[in-house]
C-alpha cells in the first residue's frame, strides 16, 4: 500500500476555517460578487486540487459529508489529505455526495446527476465546488437576479463572468433554478487567485443585455 506524506492544512485550523466560512457566507449572500478567501492551506504537490478548493474542503467537510471528486481532482494524494484533515467518506457517485469538487468543469456531470435534496429536506442537496476562471469583462458575461443580488432594487442585476464551463451549463442552471427549493448550489473557485463566487439555486441567470447588444 502506498504511503503519502501528510501535507499541513491551515496554519491555524480554527481561526483560518472560521474566516473562510465567513467568506463563503458572504459569497452566497451576495451572489455574483467575487470574495477573497482570507486564508489558504499549504498546496498539494500535484493534481487539480487547488489551494482554494482545499480551503473550502477543510472548512466545509467533515465525517458526515461524503465527497465526490472528478477525475482531475481525484488523486491518491488528495484522498489521503482529505481523509486525514476532514475525515470525510468518498462517494462513489455524484448523487451520493454532499460536496462535489470539480477541477475540470468541461467534463463534469449534469446537474441532475447530483443530489437534488428532498422536499422535506431541500438543504441536503449537493454543493458543487467548481474550478473556473472568474473575470469582470467577457463576451460570455451573464446577469444575476434574485435574493441578495446587487442591483435588484434598481431593476438591473449583478453582472459576472465565468469561463471554462460546458456548453450546456447555463441551460441546466435554468432548470436547476426552476426546481427550487430543490437543486444544487455552486461555489466557483478562481483558477488563478483565491477568490470564490457564490451561485445559490435561488439566483436566476440570463445573458447580459449589454453584452447581447454588443454582439448585434
Amino acid at each position: 500500500m502506498s504511503v503519502f506524506p501528510t501535507s499541513p492544512g491551515f496554519s491555524d485550523p480554527v481561526d483560518d476555517a472560521q474566516a473562510v466560512f465567513r467568506a463563503v457566507l458572504t459569497a452566497f449572500s451576495r451572489p455574483g460578487i467575487p470574495v477573497l478567501l482570507p486564508n489558504l492551506p499549504s498546496a498539494l504537490p500535484a493534481g487539480g486540487f487547488s489551494q482554494g478548493m482545499l480551503a473550502l474542503a477543510l472548512t466545509l467537510c467533515d465525517g458526515d459529508t461524503p465527497l465526490w471528486l472528478d477525475e482531475a481532482a481525484d488523486t491518491p494524494e488528495a484522498r489521503h489529505h482529505l481523509r486525514f484533515h476532514c475525515g470525510s467518506p468518498f462517494a462513489s457517485t455524484p448523487a451520493e455526495a454532499a460536496f462535489a469538487f470539480i477541477a475540470r468543469p468541461e467534463a463534469m456531470p449534469r446537474f441532475v446527476d447530483f443530489n437534488q435534496g428532498r422536499t422535506d429536506f431541500p438543504d441536503r442537496s449537493a454543493t458543487l465546488i467548481i474550478s473556473a476562471k472568474l473575470s469582470e469583462r467577457s463576451e460570455q458575461a451573464h446577469e444575476l437576479s434574485g435574493p441578495g443580488v446587487k442591483g435588484n432594487d434598481r431593476g438591473d442585476g449583478q453582472r459576472f463572468s465565468v469561463s471554462g464551463l460546458p456548453i450546456w451549463f447555463w441551460k441546466d442552471w435554468e432548470a436547476n433554478h426552476a426546481s427550487y427549493p430543490l437543486g444544487v448550489d455552486i461555489l466557483f473557485v478562481d483558477t488563478s487567485s483565491s477568490q470564490v463566487l457564490g451561485l445559490p439555486r435561488t439566483a436566476r441567470v440570463r445573458e447580459s443585455a449589454k453584452e447581447s447588444a454588443l454582439c448585434m
